[in-house]
């Protein structure tokens, strides 16, 4: 969304368009009024249906563009500030570092008209992050277009100190895990209010092709970005 219309929608109240989620293959389309930009699916008897579409906001401005807005502003508003996410600074600063993008979705939530190739760590790319005192750290990614979009900053990976071993058993990992991994600092990629991560918790990955779920609330956020350590 552009900076002045954001800034003009901030802490305002507005209409918006909620559109529920619809499982594949539960709404019937017509061929001459196909979704536009939307999966669907055919049969094999030449019927068009809905792909998985999930819950959308979509909110239309005083010129009739249509905007979306993130879907968990639904249930949760937006996201609280991260306290870890402020970085005490006298001077502004930038770097690179490592991203993975959630789903084609989520992108479009924040309103991409660019996309990253493949979601996930397949699709993996760098991001500029740029800091300034007092202010939350921003952050773009150049899409294959050449066009630099801003991203939500608590998208970056976060850096957290997991629960020690007891607190890993207790999160069901098995022994030879939670003696592993039990208390370390790993980095793990999570986008805030995604399709593709978990609401309450983090996916840690034991770099053997497991991944296990670990509540939010047992960890501590102690950073953002790349971690050289154990990428999870």
């Amino acid at each position: 969304m552009p900076e002045e219309l954001a800034s003009a929608l901030a802490g305002q109240t507005v209409d918006a368009e909620v559109l529920p989620e619809a499982p594949a293959g539960t709404l019937r389309l017509d061929l001459n009024d196909l979704p536009d930009g939307l999966p669907f699916l055919v049969g094999d008897d030449g019927i068009f249906w809905n792909g998985y579409w999930p819950a959308r906001i979509v909110y239309t401005d005083a010129c009739g563009r249509t905007w979306r807005l993130p879907r968990h502003w639904l249930k949760q508003g937006t996201s609280p500030a991260i306290q870890a996410s402020r970085y005490h600074v006298t001077h502004e600063s930038s770097w690179l570092e490592g991203w993975c993008p959630p789903t084609w979705w989520d992108l479009g939530d924040v309103n991409f008209e660019d996309a990253p190739a493949e979601d996930g760590q397949w699709g993996a790319a760098a991001i500029e992050v740029s800091i300034a005192p007092g202010e939350i750290p921003k952050v773009f990614w150049k899409g294959p277009s050449g066009k630099a979009w801003r991203i939500p900053h608590d998208w970056r990976r976060r850096r957290i100190r997991l629960p020690d071993c007891e607190g890993l058993l207790r999160n069901n990992l098995p022994q030879d895990i939670a003696n592993e991994f039990g208390g370390r600092i790993v980095s793990v990629n999570f986008h805030a209010g995604s399709l593709c991560c978990l609401s309450d918790g983090y996916r840690l990955r034991d770099g053997r092709g497991g991944k296990w779920p670990v509540r939010a609330a047992d960890c501590v956020v102690v950073g953002f970005g790349d971690e050289t350590e154990r990428y999870a």
